[in-house]
């Protein structure tokens, strides 16, 4: 027997039961029966065995040196057996006995164990996900065109745009106040004739202006813009009936061109492209008749000599002309047709200078 060894504890005997068995080599009692140790093959140390050791050994004493570890710690009291099930065949223990005055709240008193928290990882992914975006975000739209960004030159342009206002405001009344009851019955003057004419010849002849220069002419009376037929039939006091739906109440420009000798009058209407074939006809009807007298109010010069018999026909830039030669440099009484318009004048060259100016890109004009 070693010279360490050590006395079991006795466990306490409580309510001992003289019929504990064992069965199969184990000292399991029944439900109720305290623990029972092993058959006593130990050794006991006592002071006498001490005593005739000392003196088998002559009275020699070794050196004795408590151990640094304990040979043997009992198990905490709290310690928890394993299952009956698992306890290999052949072992020493004996099932311990239960205390019936036990109360069952002390079973189930005991420490429950904490399960570990599960760790929500998908909170903080969202919010870093978020974070990243909004960064995104604020560096795309703000911290980049700050700081990156090329500087653009912003050009603006002003334009200024037309308005026409209406005034509801009446204007004085230039006749005298009467009475009622009355009637009121309003007339149209047009302002048509000779004195027309003469005030575009007048106004056309008394500033000579260099050569091939395109002078275009706005013909007011005091406050009122002349329509275009007044000065139609004012330049063309005989104008042929069937002409007159195609040409009267339409878009019109009076203009004076100056030539390289003699300046010419010319009139530019706006017929309509679904009416230019009509009108053609109309016009090719016209020169075997008075056409030449008919338009004699667009010489500004004195009204040279016939030199052709009949009228004859060009094309300059894709337009058709149709002209008459007089004697003299630019003197011809000529027409022709550009898409919608219709063109007459003095000379073949304010024709062709016509042509020109409603072609490109062209402007709207005002009074």
């Amino acid at each position: 027997m070693p010279e360490n060894y050590f006395e079991p504890p006795q466990a306490p005997n409580q309510n001992p039961s003289p019929n504990t068995q064992n069965s199969g080599g184990n000292n399991f009692g029944e439900p109720g029966q305290k623990f029972t140790p092993p058959a006593p093959n130990v050794f006991i140390r006592t002071s006498e065995s001490d005593l005739e050791k000392m003196k088998a050994t002559g009275g020699e004493t070794q050196n004795w040196q408590a151990p640094t570890q304990p040979i043997f710690s009992p198990p905490p009291l709290n310690e928890s057996r394993p299952p009956v099930n698992e306890i290999p065949s052949g072992s020493n223990f004996s099932e311990p006995a239960i205390n019936p005055q036990i109360s069952a709240s002390e079973f189930t008193n005991f420490p429950q164990s904490q399960m570990p928290k599960k760790n929500n990882r998908l909170i903080p992914l969202l919010i870093i996900i978020g974070i990243i975006i909004g960064g995104a975000v604020l560096g795309y739209f703000y911290l980049w065109p700050k700081f990156f960004a090329p500087k653009l030159t912003l050009v603006t342009t002003t334009t200024q745009p037309i308005i026409t206002t209406t005034t509801t405001t009446l204007l004085p009344s230039p006749y005298p106040q009467v009475s009622g009851p009355y009637q009121k019955t309003s007339l149209t003057v047009n302002l048509t004739g000779s004195a027309v004419v003469s005030s575009i010849k007048k106004v056309a002849t008394q500033t000579m202006q260099p050569a091939e220069t395109f002078s275009i002419l706005t013909p007011k009376y005091r406050d009122y813009f002349l329509s275009g037929e007044e000065i139609i039939i004012s330049l063309i006091p005989n104008l042929p009936d069937n002409l007159k739906p195609y040409l009267l109440a339409r878009k019109y420009l009076l203009y004076v061109y100056y030539g390289e000798v003699n300046p010419s009058l010319g009139l530019i209407i706006d017929v309509g492209k679904d009416n230019a074939d009509d009108v053609k006809v109309a016009f090719a009807t016209w020169e075997k008749g008075k056409i030449l007298d008919n338009l004699a109010n667009f010489w500004l010069i004195k009204i040279p000599k016939k030199v052709a018999k009949s009228f004859k026909g060009t094309t300059t830039a894709g337009v058709d002309i149709r002209y008459f030669t007089y004697y003299g440099k630019e003197a011809a009484i000529s027409y022709g047709f550009l898409d919608d318009y219709l063109i007459i004048s003095s000379s073949l060259e304010s024709i062709n200078s016509a042509v020109s100016h409603l072609q490109g890109v062209t402007e709207p004009i005002y009074p």
